[in-house]
Protein backbone atom coordinates (compact mmCIF):
# COMPACT_ATOMS: atom_id res chain seq x y z
CA UNK A 1 0.00 0.00 0.00
CA UNK A 2 2.73 2.23 0.30
CA UNK A 3 3.99 1.87 -2.90
CA UNK A 4 1.18 2.63 -4.28
CA UNK A 5 0.80 5.77 -2.35
CA UNK A 6 4.00 6.59 -2.98
CA UNK A 7 3.47 6.17 -6.94
CA UNK A 8 0.15 8.21 -6.73
CA UNK A 9 1.55 11.20 -5.30
CA UNK A 10 4.77 11.45 -7.47
CA UNK A 11 2.33 10.72 -10.62
CA UNK A 12 0.45 13.98 -9.07
CA UNK A 13 2.98 15.52 -8.84
CA UNK A 14 4.67 15.24 -12.09
CA UNK A 15 1.46 16.02 -13.63
CA UNK A 16 0.76 19.16 -11.27
CA UNK A 17 4.69 20.38 -12.39
CA UNK A 18 4.60 19.86 -15.87
CA UNK A 19 1.61 22.23 -16.80
CA UNK A 20 1.44 21.33 -19.86
CA UNK A 21 -1.06 18.36 -22.58
CA UNK A 22 0.30 15.21 -22.28
CA UNK A 23 1.15 15.87 -26.05
CA UNK A 24 3.96 18.10 -24.79
CA UNK A 25 5.18 15.78 -22.59
CA UNK A 26 7.05 13.00 -21.94
CA UNK A 27 6.74 10.97 -18.55
CA UNK A 28 7.69 7.66 -17.34
CA UNK A 29 7.73 6.64 -13.40
CA UNK A 30 9.17 3.41 -11.58
CA UNK A 31 7.19 0.03 -11.21
CA UNK A 32 6.71 -2.86 -8.57
CA UNK A 33 10.65 -3.98 -9.04
CA UNK A 34 13.92 -2.12 -8.38
CA UNK A 35 15.86 -1.73 -11.62
CA UNK A 36 19.13 -1.99 -11.01
CA UNK A 37 21.98 0.88 -12.19
CA UNK A 38 25.27 -0.17 -13.75
CA UNK A 39 27.90 2.45 -13.79
CA UNK A 40 30.54 1.88 -16.27
CA UNK A 41 34.29 3.96 -15.47
CA UNK A 42 35.90 4.20 -18.70
CA UNK A 43 38.24 6.03 -20.54
CA UNK A 44 39.22 6.58 -24.44
CA UNK A 45 42.64 6.83 -23.55
CA UNK A 46 42.56 2.92 -21.75
CA UNK A 47 43.57 0.16 -24.04
CA UNK A 48 41.17 -2.32 -22.32
CA UNK A 49 38.41 -0.40 -21.77
CA UNK A 50 37.30 -0.42 -25.83
CA UNK A 51 35.87 -3.82 -24.85
CA UNK A 52 33.74 -2.93 -21.96
CA UNK A 53 32.13 0.23 -23.55
CA UNK A 54 31.15 -2.55 -27.18
CA UNK A 55 29.37 -4.84 -23.71
CA UNK A 56 27.87 -1.83 -22.27
CA UNK A 57 25.98 -0.74 -26.06
CA UNK A 58 25.18 -4.07 -26.34
CA UNK A 59 23.47 -4.82 -22.96
CA UNK A 60 21.56 -1.67 -23.77
CA UNK A 61 19.54 -4.20 -26.03
CA UNK A 62 17.94 -5.68 -22.43
CA UNK A 63 15.93 -4.04 -20.45
CA UNK A 64 17.63 -5.74 -17.07
CA UNK A 65 19.16 -2.72 -15.74
CA UNK A 66 19.82 0.87 -16.30
CA UNK A 67 23.66 1.95 -17.53
CA UNK A 68 25.38 4.99 -17.65
CA UNK A 69 29.29 5.88 -18.63
CA UNK A 70 31.54 8.08 -16.62
CA UNK A 71 34.72 8.68 -18.10
CA UNK A 72 37.21 9.53 -15.47
CA UNK A 73 40.18 12.21 -16.66
CA UNK A 74 43.04 10.29 -15.16
CA UNK A 75 44.05 8.71 -18.34
CA UNK A 76 43.92 11.93 -20.26
CA UNK A 77 47.89 12.94 -19.18
CA UNK A 78 48.87 10.12 -21.73
CA UNK A 79 48.26 12.19 -24.55
CA UNK A 80 44.81 11.65 -25.65
CA UNK A 81 42.44 13.84 -23.50
CA UNK A 82 39.00 12.05 -23.15
CA UNK A 83 36.51 14.77 -24.49
CA UNK A 84 33.88 13.32 -22.43
CA UNK A 85 35.92 13.17 -18.88
CA UNK A 86 36.15 14.94 -15.79
CA UNK A 87 37.44 14.65 -12.45
CA UNK A 88 33.80 15.17 -11.06
CA UNK A 89 33.77 11.91 -12.67
CA UNK A 90 37.02 10.06 -11.24
CA UNK A 91 36.19 11.62 -7.87
CA UNK A 92 32.74 9.61 -7.84
CA UNK A 93 34.58 6.84 -9.03
CA UNK A 94 36.95 7.36 -5.76
CA UNK A 95 34.06 7.76 -3.61
CA UNK A 96 31.70 5.10 -4.68
CA UNK A 97 34.86 2.09 -3.86
CA UNK A 98 36.17 3.99 -0.69
CA UNK A 99 31.88 3.78 0.17
CA UNK A 100 32.57 0.06 0.16
CA UNK A 101 35.42 -0.41 2.16
CA UNK A 102 37.32 -0.99 -1.34
CA UNK A 103 40.60 0.69 -2.65
CA UNK A 104 40.81 -0.88 -6.11
CA UNK A 105 39.83 1.89 -8.41
CA UNK A 106 40.85 1.27 -12.08
CA UNK A 107 39.94 0.93 -15.50
CA UNK A 108 37.31 -0.49 -16.86
CA UNK A 109 35.41 -0.62 -13.56
CA UNK A 110 31.89 -2.10 -13.62
CA UNK A 111 29.49 -1.20 -10.39
CA UNK A 112 26.09 -2.30 -10.10
CA UNK A 113 25.05 -1.15 -6.47
CA UNK A 114 27.65 -2.17 -4.07
CA UNK A 115 29.45 -4.41 -6.26
CA UNK A 116 31.96 -2.05 -7.02
CA UNK A 117 33.94 -4.93 -9.16
CA UNK A 118 31.49 -6.10 -11.20
CA UNK A 119 32.31 -9.16 -13.14
CA UNK A 120 31.29 -8.25 -16.46
CA UNK A 121 33.12 -10.23 -18.27
CA UNK A 122 31.93 -13.26 -17.30
CA UNK A 123 28.12 -13.78 -17.90
CA UNK A 124 26.61 -16.20 -15.35
CA UNK A 125 28.29 -14.30 -12.45
CA UNK A 126 26.99 -10.96 -13.92
CA UNK A 127 23.45 -12.39 -14.03
CA UNK A 128 23.60 -13.11 -10.45
CA UNK A 129 24.77 -9.97 -9.82
CA UNK A 130 21.84 -8.24 -11.42
CA UNK A 131 19.12 -10.67 -9.82
CA UNK A 132 20.59 -10.22 -7.30
CA UNK A 133 20.07 -6.29 -6.93
CA UNK A 134 16.80 -6.75 -8.46
CA UNK A 135 15.63 -9.06 -5.48
CA UNK A 136 14.56 -6.69 -2.75
CA UNK A 137 11.57 -4.41 -3.07
CA UNK A 138 11.87 -0.97 -4.48
CA UNK A 139 12.56 1.12 -1.34
CA UNK A 140 11.93 4.12 -3.65
CA UNK A 141 9.82 5.04 -6.01
CA UNK A 142 10.58 7.69 -9.09
CA UNK A 143 8.98 9.44 -11.83
CA UNK A 144 10.39 11.59 -14.72
CA UNK A 145 9.38 13.83 -17.12
CA UNK A 146 10.77 15.71 -20.32
CA UNK A 147 9.73 19.23 -21.67
CA UNK A 148 11.08 21.32 -23.95
CA UNK A 149 12.31 24.86 -22.28
CA UNK A 150 12.98 27.61 -25.11
CA UNK A 151 16.18 25.90 -26.68
CA UNK A 152 16.67 23.45 -24.56
CA UNK A 153 14.85 21.20 -22.19
CA UNK A 154 13.69 20.61 -18.74
CA UNK A 155 13.72 17.54 -16.95
CA UNK A 156 10.77 17.34 -14.05
CA UNK A 157 12.24 14.51 -11.07
CA UNK A 158 10.19 13.50 -8.40
CA UNK A 159 11.26 10.79 -5.80
CA UNK A 160 9.49 9.56 -2.52
CA UNK A 161 10.46 7.02 0.01
CA UNK A 162 8.66 3.68 0.02
CA UNK A 163 8.84 2.07 3.31
CA UNK A 164 11.47 3.73 6.26
CA UNK A 165 13.46 6.25 4.65
CA UNK A 166 17.00 4.70 4.55
CA UNK A 167 19.79 7.06 5.85
CA UNK A 168 21.84 9.07 3.49
CA UNK A 169 19.83 8.22 0.51
CA UNK A 170 20.36 10.62 -1.85
CA UNK A 171 18.36 11.47 -5.62
CA UNK A 172 20.95 11.91 -8.57
CA UNK A 173 19.77 12.74 -12.56
CA UNK A 174 21.95 12.35 -15.37
CA UNK A 175 21.60 13.23 -18.94
CA UNK A 176 23.26 11.52 -21.32
CA UNK A 177 24.22 10.51 -25.09
CA UNK A 178 24.33 7.66 -27.01
CA UNK A 179 25.93 6.82 -30.54
CA UNK A 180 29.00 9.18 -29.82
CA UNK A 181 32.01 8.32 -32.19
CA UNK A 182 36.01 9.18 -31.80
CA UNK A 183 38.71 8.42 -34.00
CA UNK A 184 41.76 8.19 -31.11
CA UNK A 185 44.47 9.95 -32.88
CA UNK A 186 47.49 9.22 -29.55
CA UNK A 187 47.48 7.42 -26.64
CA UNK A 188 46.83 4.12 -25.85
CA UNK A 189 44.11 3.14 -28.74
CA UNK A 190 45.85 5.22 -31.10
CA UNK A 191 44.63 4.85 -34.33
CA UNK A 192 41.54 3.04 -32.86
CA UNK A 193 37.85 4.28 -33.62
CA UNK A 194 35.84 4.31 -30.74
CA UNK A 195 31.66 3.97 -30.18
CA UNK A 196 30.24 5.18 -26.73
CA UNK A 197 26.61 4.91 -25.57
CA UNK A 198 24.88 6.23 -22.32
CA UNK A 199 27.75 8.61 -21.98
CA UNK A 200 27.23 10.82 -18.46
CA UNK A 201 27.08 14.35 -20.11
CA UNK A 202 25.45 16.11 -17.11
CA UNK A 203 24.83 14.89 -13.33
CA UNK A 204 22.59 16.91 -11.46
CA UNK A 205 22.05 16.17 -8.04
CA UNK A 206 22.53 14.90 -4.97
CA UNK A 207 19.57 15.79 -3.21
CA UNK A 208 18.61 13.96 0.13
CA UNK A 209 15.89 11.81 -0.04
CA UNK A 210 14.22 11.39 3.82
CA UNK A 211 10.63 11.15 4.63
CA UNK A 212 9.30 14.15 2.49
CA UNK A 213 8.67 13.40 -1.49
CA UNK A 214 11.48 15.42 -3.30
CA UNK A 215 10.56 17.31 -6.46
CA UNK A 216 13.10 19.17 -9.06
CA UNK A 217 13.06 20.86 -11.99
CA UNK A 218 16.83 20.33 -14.02
CA UNK A 219 17.91 22.79 -16.81
CA UNK A 220 19.18 20.75 -19.82
CA UNK A 221 20.99 21.50 -23.26
CA UNK A 222 20.05 20.17 -26.04
CA UNK A 223 21.62 17.67 -28.27
CA UNK A 224 21.64 16.12 -31.53
CA UNK A 225 22.94 13.36 -30.83
CA UNK A 226 20.05 10.68 -29.13
CA UNK A 227 20.04 11.41 -25.83
CA UNK A 228 17.90 10.84 -22.59
CA UNK A 229 17.77 10.98 -19.14
CA UNK A 230 18.12 8.25 -15.89
CA UNK A 231 17.45 9.03 -12.94
CA UNK A 232 18.36 7.36 -9.68
CA UNK A 233 18.35 6.88 -5.68
CA UNK A 234 21.74 5.58 -4.36
CA UNK A 235 22.75 5.06 -0.33
CA UNK A 236 25.48 6.57 1.49
CA UNK A 237 27.06 2.22 0.50
CA UNK A 238 26.11 2.97 -2.78
CA UNK A 239 22.61 0.79 -2.79
CA UNK A 240 20.44 1.16 -5.85
CA UNK A 241 17.29 1.68 -4.31
CA UNK A 242 15.61 2.42 -7.46
CA UNK A 243 16.45 3.91 -10.99
CA UNK A 244 14.21 5.03 -13.92
CA UNK A 245 15.51 5.86 -17.68
CA UNK A 246 13.08 8.46 -19.81
CA UNK A 247 15.05 8.52 -23.75
CA UNK A 248 14.22 11.68 -25.38
CA UNK A 249 13.29 10.03 -28.51
CA UNK A 250 9.91 10.33 -29.06
CA UNK A 251 9.52 13.70 -26.88
CA UNK A 252 7.98 16.58 -28.53
CA UNK A 253 9.33 18.63 -30.66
Amino acid sequence: MRHLTSLALLATCLLTMTDAVAAETCAARSGAQTVPLVELYTSEGCSSCPPADRWLSRSLRSDSANFLAFHVDYWDDIGWPDRFATPAYSQRQRQRVAATGSRTVYTPQVMAGTHVQGNWHKPGAWQRTLKEQRQPPPRAALTLGLQRAGKGWQAMLGAAPIGAPVVGAQVWLARYVDAQTTKVRAGENRGVALRHDRVVRQLSGPWPLGDAAVSQRIALSADTAPWGVTAFVQSARGEILQSLSLPAAGCSP
